[in-house]
């Protein structure tokens, strides 16, 4: 094999690594979405009140618009994240699903009132570089 040819081997990691790369989109929208279906949860669930288990209280929710359209955001991400997922690799796709414990509370504190502390600010800030540390794993490799 010349100096210029890859091996087969070395040609199917940059193949993955290709695909991992161009899958990035699918996940961040993915994300997004998850973030948004859950904020669209809460919203729901402040104007239903307080939860008690019974039927009426289920009837309630499968009912409620905000609620539904929570459930079709929901669903949207979740087959954006399976797309994703018949691309890019399990391993470096799954922690992009921490962006979410960013977005939620950046909304909830936006849409709600949330209190967003010192301690959850720095824990947002761990997650950040956990996955500028997973992102560039895949281009240094």
């Amino acid at each position: 094999m010349s100096e210029n040819q890859a091996s087969p081997e070395e040609g199917a990691i940059e193949s993955q690594k290709t695909a991992n790369l161009q899958s990035i989109g699918l996940v961040l929208v993915s994300v997004v979405l998850a973030a948004v279906g859950q904020l669209t949860f809460k919203a729901a669930l402040n104007t239903i009140g307080e939860l008690e288990l019974s039927v009426q209280m289920f009837v309630d929710l499968l009912t409620n618009p905000t609620m539904l359209l929570g459930l079709v955001i929901f669903g949207a991400s979740m087959l954006l994240w399976l797309l994703a997922l018949m691309k890019a690799d399990l391993s470096f796709a799954y922690p992009f699903l921490s962006l979410a414990y960013i977005l939620v509370p950046l909304g909830g504190a936006v849409l709600f009132n949330e209190q967003v502390t010192l301690m959850r600010i720095i824990g947002i800030v761990v997650i950040v570089g956990g996955l500028l540390v997973i992102a560039r794993s895949e281009t240094a490799a």
